[in-house]
C-alpha cells in the first residue's frame, strides 16, 4: 500500500435542521453526503461528491407529516432517484412512536433508496430538536436549570413524553425525581404552600 492509499478516506455527513412555524408545526430539512477524498476518479481533483441527498417538509404541531420532497443532487445512478416520489407515501403519519417501522416497511432493500431510506430514518431525530425548543421557551437551558430541575420540568408541564426516552431519563431515575420535585415545591410556592382542590 503506498502513502497515498494511506490517506485514502470516505467521509458521510448528515444535517438535519428544525425551523418552528407560527402554526405550531415545523419546517425540517435533513441532508446526507457522501465525500470521496484521495481516490482514483475518472475526473480531475482530489476530492469528489458520491451522493448527496435532501429531504425537506413540514410537520404539524402534532409532529404528523404533512408535507416532504426528496432532492438527489448527486448520485451514481439515473436510476437512484426514481423511487423519490413514494416518500409521499408517508404523509399523514407521525414521527412519534412507530415510525421507523413504517419507514422500513415500506421503504426497506429493493423497495427504496438506501440514502433516502437513512435520511427518512433519521426524521426521528426531530423529536429531540422540537422538544428542545418547546421546553426552551418554558425554561433558559444550562448547567443551574438541569440541576434544579427546571429544565425536564418544562417537559413534563408541557406533556412532552421524555421520562423513559433513555436512560438518564428514566422514570424512577434522578433526573425525572428532581423535575417531579422542582415542578411540587413551585406549585407549593405558587399556591402559599397550601394544597388547593
Amino acid at each position: 500500500m503506498n502513502d497515498t492509499d494511506m490517506r485514502r478516506r470516505s467521509v458521510r455527513t448528515k444535517t438535519l435542521s428544525v425551523l418552528p412555524r407560527d402554526d405550531g408545526g415545523f419546517d425540517f430539512e435533513t441532508r446526507l453526503t457522501d465525500r470521496s477524498f484521495l481516490g482514483d476518479y475518472e475526473q480531475d481533483g482530489d476530492d469528489l461528491i458520491v451522493h448527496d441527498f435532501v429531504l425537506s417538509g413540514a410537520l404539524d404541531d402534532q409532529l404528523v407529516l404533512r408535507s416532504i420532497d426528496v432532492e438527489a443532487r448527486e448520485h451514481p445512478f439515473n436510476q437512484c432517484p426514481l423511487m423519490s416520489g413514494a416518500v409521499s407515501e408517508l404523509i399523514g403519519e407521525s414521527v412519534l412512536a412507530g415510525w421507523r417501522r413504517t419507514v422500513l416497511e415500506r421503504f426497506s432493500a429493493t423497495r427504496g433508496c438506501t440514502h433516502t431510506t437513512t435520511l427518512l430514518l433519521g426524521l426521528s431525530e426531530v423529536i429531540t430538536l422540537v422538544y428542545f425548543q418547546r421546553m426552551n421557551r418554558l425554561a433558559a437551558y444550562g448547567p443551574k436549570s438541569r440541576e434544579s430541575g427546571e429544565w425536564i420540568a418544562g417537559s413534563l408541564r408541557s406533556g412532552q413524553p421524555l421520562a423513559g426516552a433513555c436512560h438518564v431519563l428514566d422514570a424512577d431515575g434522578m433526573v425525572i425525581g428532581e423535575a417531579e420535585r422542582f415542578l411540587r415545591d413551585h406549585s407549593d410556592r405558587s399556591h402559599g404552600g397550601a394544597d388547593h382542590d
